[in-house]
């Protein structure tokens, strides 16, 4: 299609019409070429909306993820701040030198060893869980604190201050209130920036000291960088894997059949947490790229500057890859979802995530086998108007 038979018509984000699925009008976006979209800033992108042509996109050097390059776009507004999201925003060879960095913290090996603490971490949140009146909010007393006492111990913030951390991320992934997204973030970064000097007069088993010591200290790691690597590594490592665990008990709370099928055959955990990832793909608004270099796409010309959206949700819901997709089914191969990425900028951190979402799910329900829903799924609070899709509560009771 050429580009001046694109019409403008459509604006971003699009509207879901149902909590429980990605917005329809992907349905019909598949159908042709990438289209550009209205932004709420008054620009465009491109969005991309097709499997093959959204891993393309998230393999390919010619689209740039470096937000400090003029024409790149985000809906989050914050103040000018290099390298702000750390290696996430970053293209080679200085994506793979700091993504080194942290990738010893999440090796098979490295999981291995924090499985049991992620246990005693799980068990005793279950366990204030049967003390607590009912119905309760599972996603406040459980979904929540799991991820971020774990990314807490990894990083070597105090288990004190995880209450303080993770509303000041969730606030900086708002979209709907900018000056309070404003105020966590700065409130993050000087917390953070405390934290590491005191690290660095006190080094201790964690990964901010080690990031100090072995990085910062022997030149590696400009001292300017080292606060916006922490902050990628903190907001990342819980707050998807918060939203992906109160999303996947959802699913089996709310459909007997999937729960029995779990509980007859616990294996099949690793197949749901697969599809729970395609089926949910929490990260529904925060992946973009700009055009470094004028090229063919998908059927349509991209000229150098020009912004791209790369819509996960709509990756994971064509039907050229996953027979009605729409349809929760833990018998399909869901392997080839693109829910952490794709290429060298696959989330580092996807090993923890599953094995988090493993351990809280399966201990949940042997726990509480009667675990169910207060009211109906489709009244639940659900997070629009974020840059992770998720849930505001989750209540429960047994």
């Amino acid at each position: 299609m050429p580009d001046s038979a694109i019409q403008q018509d459509m604006s971003w984000p699009l509207a879901r019409t149902c909590p429980m699925a990605p917005p329809p009008a992907y349905t019909e976006l598949r159908a042709d070429p990438p289209r550009k979209v209205n932004l709420p800033d008054g620009g465009w992108a491109w969005l991309v909306t097709k499997h093959a042509d959204v891993r393309q996109a998230l393999m390919d050097p010619r689209f740039s993820s470096d937000d400090s390059k003029p024409g790149f776009r985000g809906r989050i507004q914050l103040p000018p701040d290099r390298n702000m999201n750390s290696f996430w925003r970053m293209d080679e060879p200085e994506h793979g030198k700091q993504r080194h960095m942290v990738m010893t913290e999440f090796t098979a090996r490295r999981i291995k060893e924090l499985r049991p603490g992620i246990q005693r971490l799980v068990d005793d949140l279950l366990d204030k869980l049967e003390e607590l009146p009912r119905p309760l909010d599972l996603f406040t007393e459980f979904c929540l604190p799991l991820p971020t006492l774990v990314i807490a111990r990894l990083l070597g913030v105090p288990e004190t201050d995880y209450l303080t951390f993770s509303e000041q991320s969730r606030l900086c992934l708002a979209l709907d209130a900018p000056d309070k997204a404003l105020a966590a973030y700065q409130d993050m970064t000087a917390y953070l920036h405390r934290l590491a000097g005191e690290k660095e007069r006190n080094p201790a088993d964690d990964l901010i000291s080690r990031l100090i010591t072995d990085h910062v200290l022997t030149g590696q790691l400009a001292r300017e960088d080292l606060v916006p690597l922490i902050r990628l590594v903190l907001i990342a490592g819980y707050e998807t894997t918060t939203n992906q665990i109160a999303l996947s008990v959802l699913s089996l709370l709310t459909d007997t059949e999937l729960r029995a099928t779990l509980r007859n055959d616990p294996e099949q955990i690793h197949p749901f947490i697969e599809e729970s990832l395609r089926f949910w793909s929490v990260s529904h608004d925060n992946i973009l790229r700009l055009v470094d270099a004028d090229m063919d796409f998908g059927g349509v010309r991209m000229t150098k500057g020009e912004a791209v959206i790369v819509a996960i949700p709509s990756a994971n819901h064509d039907p050229s890859v996953y027979d009605e997709p729409g349809r929760f089914d833990i018998s399909r191969d869901a392997q080839k979802h693109v829910s952490f990425g794709y290429g060298t900028h696959l989330c580092p951190g996807a090993p923890l995530a599953r094995r988090e979402i493993e351990m809280a799910i399966t201990s949940l329900f042997a726990r509480f086998p009667d675990i169910r829903l207060v009211g109906d799924a489709a009244g639940l609070a659900f997070r629009n108007e974020s840059l992770v899709y998720g849930l505001n509560e989750l209540p429960v009771t047994w």
